[in-house]
């Protein structure tokens, strides 16, 4: 079992990979995250940690930092991405320190293992089985993409991650206000854990 932050809950060293979903912009040559540039290659991708005011030692994911491979829990529950010309969904497979939050996780490494294809035909699917092809993973329809990613990992455990507030915008103003009210600390909100090297 891992030792979480102080504050944190104690969570199990995990077997397996995990799974999370997430998007990339697709760039001319490869896919980048979507708010850094970050060239995701073939393989492992170990996170990194880019904050411009980064005062940790401590390797991605840092517990007082936003670095770190991060992810959802579940797949996109729309296909508003579909409708960019320049993000995909997919689904990695995680392991290292991960870090749960929550509405999502960062990990210290992942890798991508499917990319999910948009319910029409043209230019940007196409796009996305060259991708998929360089990258050697599968690009499958948008509502199989849980399924295959599963092949590659599990799904963090029920009850694992922290409580989901009602949106994000909820949770920021409720994080807001106890901040203020008492020195709360998004510790109380984390889980650690640790799945296999």
């Amino acid at each position: 079992m891992s030792a979480g932050r102080p504050g944190g809950t104690l969570a199990p060293d995990l077997v397996q990979p995990v799974i999370g979903y997430r998007l990339w912009k697709i760039g001319e040559d490869a896919l980048y995250s979507p708010y850094v540039e970050e060239r995701w290659e073939r393989g492992v991708h170990a996170a990194v940690c880019r904050a411009e005011r980064a005062d940790h030692s401590e390797p991605a994911p840092a517990h007082d930092c936003s670095c770190g491979i991060h992810a959802w829990y579940e797949p996109c529950p729309t296909l508003s991405w579909a409708a960019t010309r320049h993000l995909v969904a997919g689904a990695v497979a995680l392991w290292g320190e991960v870090e749960l939050h929550p509405f999502g996780m960062r990990a210290g490494r992942g890798m991508i293992v499917a990319l999910a294809l948009p319910p029409w035909s043209g230019t940007k699917p196409r796009r996305i089985v060259e991708i998929a092809q360089a990258l050697e993973v599968e690009a499958v329809p948008a509502r199989q993409l849980e399924a295959v990613a599963l092949e590659h990992g599990a799904p963090i455990p029920p009850g694992m991650a922290p409580e989901p507030r009602a949106s994000r915008a909820a949770y920021a103003v409720e994080r807001r206000l106890a901040e203020a009210e008492s020195g709360w600390r998004p510790s109380s909100l984390v889980s650690r854990m640790r799945s296999p090297d």
